[in-house]
């Protein structure tokens, strides 16, 4: 598929979070949640677990501060409600459904084809003034030197050596060149564009009438 493509279906998974029901908006996250297990289970888990905390801080103050029926036999009125509950856990699937979706975006393409993709679609951005190649090769620069001052060992990602990348980045070598291939596209390529374009067609019918 398209880069073009996987970016503009992660986009439409991002809508599709806020105008789904609750039910189907379950089976979205499960099913996502099993692609991005099957393609790339060990940093989709590594993800989950570094966002453990802001989970159970969504749970809490979703629970706690969202008016409804108390949970009886907790702390009385300081207790959590049934509808705080399900707001909090609403959340975390929609937080669930972008996880997995950005994970399986990466696990399917590489660095150079998401900047390729993401300039495709920034480019009708150039009549507002904005140079699409400049941004795509500032991307791709930065993206270049986090990941190799992520890999440095001498370098740890903590708040105590933040104050380092530049000197990580000083020592890079520069300038480059960089070489922003377009892929075609193929009739598959086509088929998801337009199907995309109907359900923004019934998703926007859907909200304003």
């Amino acid at each position: 598929m398209h880069p073009f493509v996987k970016i503009l279906c992660f986009v439409l998974i991002l809508l599709l979070t806020n105008t789904l029901r609750d039910q189907w908006l379950i089976v979205l996250c499960a099913g996502l949640c099993l692609m991005a297990l099957w393609s790339n289970k060990r940093n989709f888990l590594r993800i989950v677990i570094r966002m453990r905390w802001l989970f159970v801080s969504l749970l809490i103050i979703y629970a706690f501060t969202t008016p409804g029926e108390y949970i009886p036999e907790l702390l009385a009125y300081a207790s959590p409600t049934y509808e705080g509950c399900v707001l909090g856990l609403l959340q975390i699937t929609k937080l669930l459904i972008a996880l997995a979706s950005l994970s399986l975006l990466f696990a399917s393409s590489s660095k150079q084809d998401l900047i390729a993709g993401l300039y495709m679609l920034l480019t009708p951005l150039k009549l507002f003034g904005l140079n699409p190649e400049r941004f795509s090769a500032r991307l791709m620069l930065t993206l270049d030197y986090v990941e190799e001052f992520a890999v440095d060992t001498n370098h740890k990602m903590t708040f105590n050596r933040l104050d380092a990348i530049h000197m990580v980045v000083n020592d890079m070598p520069s300038p480059q060149v960089i070489d922003l291939q377009l892929p075609s596209f193929n009739q598959s390529d086509l088929w998801v564009i337009f199907t995309m374009i109907i359900s923004l067609v019934i998703l926007i019918t859907r909200h304003f009438f």
